[in-house]
């Protein structure tokens, strides 16, 4: 969703309000792709602070589809998008920040309201994707999903810097 700010930067202390919605119905993001399930309804606001801020605001919650990252079963969850943004306005126009550079969210007289959630969503995106907290994951010799059925498979991670080690052992055994 885009909206147009040209009309409330050529105001002074005017504020609009505009019903938001997020058009994207997915993402990739750290090689996993999520898709986007629903999105809370919003209103967004603009609010002209004199005549040289802009300020955006809104509050949604975007619904979540991705993978467990333990056994890889679909994981639904909710992340927090809230989006307060103030821009620097010079004659009608959004002036760019040195520090930061260009606004992705902004394009000419145009804010992209879908690239602030998706921005927000990345920002509070959670560290791991857990199906339930004690996931117990995929068996890495068998492949099966330990949540559904319990392996009997020999699961000992054996440090390879000691694998010099462990050959010795074996030899002594072979002897006797």
């Amino acid at each position: 969703m885009k909206i147009s700010i040209k009309d409330i930067t050529s105001s002074v202390d005017k504020t609009e309000k505009h019903q938001g919605s997020f058009d994207l119905d997915a993402f990739d993001y750290l090689g996993s792709n999520f898709s986007i399930n629903s999105t809370k309804p919003f209103e967004v606001v603009l609010s002209m602070l004199g005549n040289k801020k802009l300020r955006i605001g809104f509050n949604t919650t975007v619904n979540i589809t991705g993978q467990c990252d333990r056994c890889l079963t679909d994981v639904v969850f909710d992340v927090d998008a809230n989006v307060e943004e103030t821009l620097d306005i010079s004659d009608g126009q959004v002036v760019v920040d040195e520090e930061i550079g260009p606004y992705s969210f902004v394009d000419g007289e145009d804010i992209d309201i879908d690239e602030l959630i998706l921005n927000e969503i990345l920002v509070n995106f959670p560290a791991k994707i857990l199906c339930q907290d004690d996931c117990k994951g995929i068996c890495p010799v068998c492949g099966k999903n330990r949540n559904i059925e319990p392996c009997s498979c020999d699961d000992t991670v054996l440090d390879p810097r000691m694998a010099q080690f462990l050959d010795v052992f074996n030899s002594f055994k072979e002897v006797k």
